[in-house]
């Protein structure tokens, strides 16, 4: 019996602290500061089932979190957008593998505007061609637009910025002004206060929000086949019918079964917090639908 209870007693170390395991130890985990707050319920949910864990949890944009883990400065990185074309670049030049990844949820990147805003649909291709024509105007694209509309998104250092590079200019910098603030908050203030501003931001963010409407995006899938605009929602994203789709995705620096990656693995599989996400309007990853189509289509 002696035995049995000592074999059982959590290993610690010389200083008494638990060794680190995927659910004991303690570990700083960057997340993107635009998600990070929607999360915190999930992280709540690990910090309840594993009291030997100590995770902290830091807000800070998605390029400070990247920077962090590519100076191995960073354990853990959850973030709403992959590598982009420099952080790729150095992975190639130095002959380095991508880091260990595990997708947690899938979102969208939105287009939302005020109620009354005279636009509710748009092509993808007049967004690629807004954001790479320094000629193109909304105006011209659309005559009921009595004055050019403002894009408002988070700053240079956000998700949602690296997110445009990436679905819609190829990786080059926008050839469009837009207005950049210092967070997704600070967004959804301006989007608030200006009527003619189309703000930049996540499907979470604004699923369910009565304040503002998402512009419905039309666009040519992988086959060539026009898919009409559709509401966005979460039940479009999944079936491929919303072009904007995004991965929250945690990434860790070790790859190997350590707290870092017992704390993604649990966002990723834990059943309430996969609850938790697709309440909040966003897609569990390996969850499973029965879709019914709200319109004509299929």
């Amino acid at each position: 019996m002696l035995f049995v209870a000592a074999s059982c007693e959590q290993k610690r170390q010389e200083n008494g602290e638990p060794i680190e395991t995927a659910t004991t130890g303690k570990a700083i985990i960057l997340c993107d500061e635009s998600i990070a707050e929607r999360m915190k319920p999930a992280f709540a949910l690990f910090d309840s089932s594993y009291s030997e864990a100590k995770v902290e949890v830091v807000p800070v944009s998605a390029r400070e979190g990247m920077s962090q883990l590519f100076a191995t400065k960073a354990r853990g990185v959850i973030i709403s957008r992959p590598y982009l074309a420099d952080e790729d670049s150095v992975l190639r030049a130095n002959k380095l593998p991508p880091h260990a990844t595990t997708i947690i949820a899938t979102d969208a990147l939105v287009f939302f505007v005020q109620r009354n805003f005279p636009l509710d649909t748009i092509s993808l291709d007049q967004l690629k061609k807004l954001f790479t024509d320094q000629s193109a105007s909304l105006r011209g694209m659309f005559p009921q637009l009595k004055t050019e509309p403002t894009f408002i998104s988070p700053d240079a250092n956000s998700s949602e910025y690296g997110n445009i590079l990436l679905a819609l200019t190829k990786n080059t910098s926008p050839q469009r002004a837009m207005t950049l603030v210092k967070n997704a908050d600070s967004a959804r203030r301006l989007v608030a206060a200006n009527p003619n501003a189309i703000g930049v931001g996540y499907l979470w963010q604004y699923a369910g929000d009565k304040q503002f409407k998402m512009l419905k995006i039309g666009f040519q899938d992988t086959t060539g086949a026009y898919i009409r605009p559709k509401p966005v929602h979460q039940g479009y994203v999944v079936m491929g019918k919303y072009p904007l789709a995004i991965s929250i995705r945690g990434i860790v620096l070790e790859d190997r079964r350590n707290l870092p990656w017992g704390f993604m693995t649990f966002l990723r599989n834990d059943v309430r917090a996969k609850q938790y996400f697709l309440k909040s309007g966003i897609v569990p990853e390996g969850a499973k639908f029965d879709i019914v189509p709200t319109d004509e289509e299929d």
